[in-house]
């Protein structure tokens, strides 16, 4: 994508996911928040970086199930340590 003459790059360089669970099973203790934090620390590390070289955080969910999921990437990226100033996208 260029924009007035500059160029930016997306580069993607880490992804995990969470495990899949059975309803009331090991996972029912975690909110959809703590398994993203879980998922970016694994990523943020898989990828060598440090949570303050991480730009922007994106995560994905199909419910919304817990009372700050609706801000879900952003209390993710907080979590995992990303600069307050990074902005996250869920």
């Amino acid at each position: 994508m260029a924009t007035q003459g500059h160029s930016r790059e997306v580069v993607v360089l880490s992804g995990k996911r969470t495990g899949f669970g059975t309803f009331g099973g090991s996972l029912k203790d975690f909110t959809a928040t703590d398994l993203g934090v879980f998922s970016s620390q694994a990523a943020i590390e898989a990828a060598g970086l440090t949570p303050s070289q991480v730009d922007q955080t994106f995560v994905g969910n199909a419910l919304q199930t817990s009372a700050d999921s609706i801000y879900l990437a952003r209390h993710v990226a907080l979590r995992s340590g990303v600069p307050q100033d990074r902005p996250a996208l869920t």
